[in-house]
């Protein structure tokens, strides 16, 4: 996916989203907020991986889309049981965690990590190979040498 074209709208977008966030912030509709959330980490994340403009459809796939659709899952899943158990005890616990607090801890947290860990390992060519990172150091020792 080239998105040498699109950086200034993700950029605008990427301003508009923290907008978005303060003013739900703001009006209590946290899940809301949380959700354009992880719209601006996924702006993020599409402009860090991008290799002069482009991002592997295959990247875009495994680990971005995965990990978006984990923490997105995580904040739904943990408003539900977090709005299902409000003022009382939950009858039963996930791994010995309150229910809101486990999805929390498994999709968001471990599932989200673990999804980034190992999809940038298998996939670490495709974001950042040795030939750009030897191109990379390269321009920081020639812009040394012109400072």
């Amino acid at each position: 996916m080239d998105i040498s074209r699109k950086r200034s709208a993700l950029m605008v977008l990427i301003a508009f989203l923290w907008l978005g966030i303060t003013v739900l912030g703001m009006q209590k509709l946290f899940l809301p907020a949380m959700i354009l959330g992880v719209v601006l980490m996924f702006a993020h994340m599409l402009l860090g991986v991008a290799r002069k403009g482009v991002v592997s459809g295959l990247f875009l796939t495994y680990p971005l889309l995965a990990w978006g659709v984990l923490w997105g899952a995580s904040f739904v899943l943990s408003k539900r049981y977090s709005d299902a158990f409000a003022g009382q005890m939950p009858a039963f616990t996930i791994l010995g965690l309150h229910p809101s607090f486990a999805w929390t801890v498994l999709t968001y947290w471990i599932g989200g990590m673990l999804t980034l860990t190992v999809g940038f390992m298998l996939l670490r060519s495709e974001w950042l190979s040795d030939k750009d990172w030897d191109e990379f150091l390269a321009t920081i020792a020639s812009d040394k040498e012109g400072a």
